[in-house]
């Protein structure tokens, strides 16, 4: 799919496709969930360090993705406190990018916001230092075709900064999931992020509504239970089913729409 993507790091392209050793070693990194899903996705995945965004610039991608708690190498660390990396994420999401930040993104504390990126995110986390400070009221505004069933477990106290920011998700009366325009791009923020079919989907949901994409697109299934992979040389659509119980999914083809009902765990094979 169009969207390029890079996952901004402090370590870059040096540990690229990695976070704390095995997945099943660190199941609770944001990071580790976060490159599990975008390892099955039809999506070209760069990993940038922050001196890449200052020395080649972001024009080569459409998505950043920044994952992690505060102070870690995953999330950056003191590097958010280079005013010239803020100032060129900013720049690039004003044109039309999309800055994604989960956990506690761009966090570093000093400044006037403890997210560096709260400005795009349109949520911060509270270092204890705005106690006295007025919080926005939100609504939930539950956008189904994006994160129907989702889970994100709340984290900390989050709070919306701008009554533009949309609030997709909330638990316990903190934001979960949040979308914000900034200029021509825009900021999304998830508390936190874990494996499953539901939540991979949802995070691609979120890759494509930030770059301006439709959510519907050719060889993906319209079921988060189902997956598929076209290949065009054999003209073949291979559709898996991941779910413990009998699923039903469309994928749209160049040869029309393929409906299928596919057994627990089975694979279909249509030649097209």
């Amino acid at each position: 799919l169009k969207p390029r993507v890079a996952v901004l790091t402090f370590w870059g392209r040096l540990r690229s496709w990695t976070c704390g050793g095995h997945y099943h070693e660190n199941p609770d990194l944001d990071l580790i969930n976060v490159i599990e899903a975008l390892a099955g996705m039809p999506l070209d995945v760069d990993f940038i360090s922050f001196e890449d965004v200052k020395e080649k610039g972001l024009d080569s991608y459409d998505v950043v993705i920044n994952a992690g708690f505060a102070g870690s190498a995953w999330s950056g660390g003191y590097k958010w406190s280079d005013v010239d990396v803020v100032t060129r994420l900013t720049e690039w999401v004003a044109n039309g990018g999309a800055f994604i930040g989960v956990g506690e993104p761009s966090a570093v504390p000093g400044y006037d916001t403890y997210f560096r990126m709260a400005h795009v995110l349109g949520v911060d986390g509270n270092a204890k230092t705005r106690i006295s400070h007025g919080r926005y009221s939100y609504d939930v505004e539950c956008d189904d075709a994006i994160v129907s069933g989702t889970t994100v477990e709340p984290r900390g106290d989050i709070y919306i900064t701008d009554g533009e920011t949309k609030v997709l998700a909330s638990d316990a009366g903190c934001p979960t999931i949040t979308t914000h325009d900034f200029g021509k791009g825009m900021g999304v923020y998830l508390a936190g992020y874990k494996h499953d079919e539901v939540n991979n989907r949802t995070l691609l949901n979120l890759i494509l509504k930030a770059a301006g994409e439709e959510l519907t697109q050719k060889y993906l299934t319209d079921n988060a239970m189902c997956e598929c992979c076209y290949y065009p040389g054999d003209n073949q659509l291979v559709i898996i089913n991941n779910a413990d119980r009998e699923e039903t999914t469309t994928v749209k083809t160049d040869a029309g729409d393929k409906t299928v009902t596919i057994a627990p765990f089975d694979t279909v094979i249509i030649n097209l």
